[in-house]
């Protein structure tokens, strides 16, 4: 998904930050692998609107967040950008983030964003050399598991109940690997129209989708481990802890699937 299209759903982006998928299963898995926040100065690396960076400054943390979109920057300025403890840049984390200083935070928080960015080796990278020793990495991503159901099957299940979202997007995947194989890495585009336009594949199908990276789970952590990285916690959000019955039966084609998202604890050797 390009920047433009972020840019246009920042005014709604706190709607989707309070879908039940988010609000219910994802963000509170997420904060059980949080640590202590009060004093502590994290990097919010993909931070949209601004919501959740707000919500650790308000639990006593100094927070910078960036993000790639200007839009979502404007929007994360105006809603929170009178607060003490939090600011916002543009950056991009697929480039570096270089201009933050080395050793400058206690924990880099990064939700969602792995997915759309082909080298992570370049990103565990840098989140090294932006945590400071003993400082740690808390972050979800989409599940191996669930992207390469996705993919093999070219269809994306029916999560509309739970993502505020009236679109169930059309899979186009790279037609070189099928049949894939979990060890593959590879790109998949999730067009939310429902179809994938013709010459989708050539960049001429007149849509934008949202592009994605997968890869097996040894090539999602492996750059963090060689980056200096040990592995401090791991959740795999289970819907049947977090919903509610209606809204549990509402997806219950979900419950025999693997988890959609992959959230994990890493700290940074001393």
């Amino acid at each position: 998904m390009s920047d433009d299209h972020y840019d246009a759903l920042a005014d709604d982006w706190h709607d989707y930050a309070e879908a039940p998928w988010r609000a219910q299963i994802l963000w509170p898995t997420i904060d059980e692998l949080l640590p202590n926040l009060d004093g502590r100065r994290v990097l919010d690396a993909g931070c949209g609107d601004g919501t959740h960076a707000a919500a650790l400054a308000d639990r006593g943390a100094d927070v910078v967040g960036v993000d790639a979109s200007d839009g979502m920057i404007d929007t994360a300025r105006e809603r929170y950008g009178d607060r003490d403890r939090v600011e916002f840049h543009r950056a991009d984390l697929a480039e570096g983030l270089d201009s933050l200083a080395d050793d400058d935070f206690d924990l880099v928080l990064c939700q969602h964003v792995l997915s759309h960015v082909p080298d992570l080796e370049a990103v565990a990278a840098a989140f090294a050399r932006l945590v400071r020793p003993g400082g740690s990495v808390v972050l979800s991503t989409h599940h191996p598991f669930h992207e390469y159901l996705v993919v093999r099957e070219e269809s994306y299940p029916d999560t509309r109940a739970i993502d505020g979202l009236d679109a169930r997007p059309a899979v186009d995947a790279d037609a070189d690997s099928h049949p894939p194989t979990y060890a593959d890495t590879e790109r998949y585009d999730l067009y939310w129209g429902g179809e994938v336009p013709e010459n989708a594949s050539d960049g001429h199908g007149g849509a934008d989708p949202t592009t994605f990276h997968r890869r097996p789970l040894d090539d999602l952590t492996g750059p963090l481990f060689d980056a200096g990285f040990a592995l401090s916690g791991l959740r795999e959000p289970d819907l049947t802890e977090r919903l509610d019955d209606e809204l549990a039966e509402a997806v219950s084609t979900l419950l025999d699937r693997p988890p959609r998202s992959l959230c994990l604890r890493a700290e940074l050797s001393e």
